[in-house]
C-alpha cells in the first residue's frame, strides 16, 4: 500500500516542529513505508529548504505550488495514480480561519473519494453555533468517516493507555468505578508558563476554549466511558454515549480568573479573558450520579501538571493518578483486587496521530458528537463570562487550591 501525504502548510511551525519529525521517526523505525510526501506551498520549494541531507522523507518528496485556481487542485489529483489499496492523506496544517476555504477547493476538485482521508487541526469553532456550521460545511464535501479531527491530547501515550488499562482490569472497574466508591474525578492541565506573547490568540480564546472544551473533556470521556473491548466502533459509540450524559453542574461551581499583569501584557485594561478556569460537570448515568467531575486548567501557576485523579471514598487506596510519566501505581490492591499494569508502548503525540490516520484507526481522533456536545455544555457559561466586567485576579505562581480559596473568601 502506497500512502500519498499532501501536506498543506509544510513550511509552517506545526509541520517543522511536529509533523515532519514524526513522519521521519516512523519511517526510520520502519513502522510505515511507501510514503510519498507532497509539500504544498504558494512558492516553489527545494528539498534542502525543508530536509536535512540524510532525510528519508526527501527521497519521495515533491514540492507542489498551488494558487487559488481549482484546476491546479484537479491537476494535482490527476497526477497521482492510485492502485489497489493506495490512499491519499491530506493534512491541513493551516490557520483555522482558512481551513474551510481549502476544504471547499479540495471537495470541488474531487479530493473526496473513498480512498482519501482529510486531517484537520482544532479548534473546531469558537462556540456551538460556529462549530456546527464548520462541521456542516465539511460534510458537504467529505463524509465523517473520511475526516480525522486532530486533538493531539487524544494521541498522547497516556490517553491511549486509559481504555486498554480499563479493559485489562475490567472486573475492578465494573465493581468499584462508580458513585458507591468514587468520591470525585479531577482532570488537571496546569502550566507554569504564562501566555508567552500569544496575546492575540489568547484574547480570542481564553483558558476554557483553549484547554477544557477540547483536551480535558476528551480525557474525562476516556476515563468515564464503558468500553468493554478494543473494537474501534464500539469505543467511539461508548464515547458518544458518555459525552451525551454530561452537563454543567451549575455556574456557581465554576471559576474564571486571570493572572496579575495579564491586562498589561495584552495591552487591554478592560480584558476579562480567563487564564485560569475550573468547571464542574455531572453525569446523568446512574453510576455517576452526585460524583463531581472537575476540570481545571491555568497559566502561570505554581507547577506544571497533566493528570487524571480518581479519588476513592476508601481511604486505604484513596487515589489512582494518571500522569504522563507514571500511568498507574504498581501492584495496587483495592478491596482485595489487584490492579494489573499494562505496557504503555503506544506511539506518542503526532507520531500516534499520523500512524493511526495512515492505518485508519479513528479512536485517537475526536468525533462530531463529542465536539458539538462539549460546546453545547459550555456555551452559556462562556457567554456569561464574556459579559462580566469583573474577573478574579491571582498572583503568578499561585496554586489552583489558593485560587479556589480566594474565590470563597472574597
Amino acid at each position: 500500500m502506497k500512502t500519498y501525504i499532501i501536506l498543506f502548510g509544510i513550511t509552517g511551525d506545526l509541520s517543522r516542529r511536529m509533523l515532519l519529525p514524526s513522519l521521519e521517526s516512523l519511517l526510520s523505525s520502519e513502522l510505515i513505508s511507501n510514503i510519498f510526501l507532497y509539500g504544498v506551498s504558494r512558492r516553489d520549494l527545494k528539498k534542502e529548504d525543508i530536509f536535512s541531507q540524510d532525510s528519508l522523507l526527501s527521497e519521495n518528496f515533491k514540492s507542489i505550488k498551488l494558487d487559488e485556481n481549482i484546476q491546479d487542485y484537479k491537476n494535482l489529483l490527476n497526477s497521482i495514480e492510485l492502485e489497489n489499496n493506495d490512499q491519499i492523506l491530506i493534512y491541513l496544517s493551516v490557520p483555522p480561519t482558512s481551513a474551510l476555504s481549502y476544504v471547499k477547493k479540495l471537495g470541488e476538485a474531487g479530493f473526496n473519494k473513498k480512498n482519501i482521508k482529510l486531517l484537520l487541526e482544532k479548534p473546531f469553532g469558537i462556540n456551538y453555533s460556529s462549530a456546527k456550521n464548520f462541521l456542516c460545511e465539511i460534510n458537504q464535501y467529505f463524509s465523517e468517516e473520511q475526516v480525522y479531527k486532530v486533538d493531539h491530547y487524544m494521541a498522547k501515550k497516556n490517553s491511549q493507555f486509559i481504555i486498554p488499562f480499563k479493559i485489562a482490569n475490567q472486573s475492578f472497574f465494573e465493581e468499584f468505578f462508580n458513585n458507591k466508591f468514587v468520591e470525585k474525578i479531577e482532570v488537571l492541565g496546569l502550566e507554569q508558563i504564562d501566555i508567552q506573547g500569544r496575546s492575540i490568540f489568547y484574547e480570542q480564546t481564553g483558558a476554557l476554549r483553549d484547554f477544557i472544551q477540547g483536551h480535558l473533556m476528551q480525557l474525562l470521556i476516556l476515563t468515564l466511558c464503558d468500553a468493554k473491548d478494543k473494537d474501534i466502533n464500539h469505543i467511539l459509540q461508548q464515547r458518544s454515549e458518555c459525552v451525551n450524559e454530561l452537563s454543567l453542574l451549575n455556574d456557581d461551581s465554576c471559576t474564571n480568573a486571570q493572572y496579575e499583569g495579564y491586562k498589561e501584557e495584552v495591552n487591554n485594561e478592560k480584558s476579562n479573558v480567563e487564564t485560569y478556569a475550573k468547571v464542574v460537570l455531572n453525569s446523568s448515568n446512574p453510576k455517576w450520579l452526585n460524583v463531581p467531575l472537575i476540570l481545571i486548567t491555568g497559566k502561570a501557576l505554581d507547577k506544571k501538571e497533566s493528570s487524571i485523579i480518581i479519588s476513592f471514598k476508601n481511604k486505604t487506596v484513596s487515589k489512582l493518578k494518571i500522569t504522563p510519566y507514571t500511568p498507574f501505581p504498581q501492584n495496587v490492591k483495592f478491596n482485595g483486587v489487584e490492579l494489573k499494569n499494562i505496557e504503555n508502548n503506544f506511539l506518542d503525540g503526532y507520531k500516534g496521530v499520523l500512524y493511526n490516520a495512515i492505518f485508519g484507526k479513528k479512536d485517537v481522533f475526536t468525533s462530531n458528537v463529542e465536539i458539538l456536545k462539549s460546546w453545547q455544555i459550555f456555551d452559556s457559561l462562556l457567554e456569561k463570562w464574556n459579559k462580566s466586567e469583573k474577573i478574579q485576579i491571582y498572583k503568578k505562581g499561585s496554586s489552583f487550591e489558593q485560587i479556589e480559596e480566594e474565590k470563597t473568601t472574597n
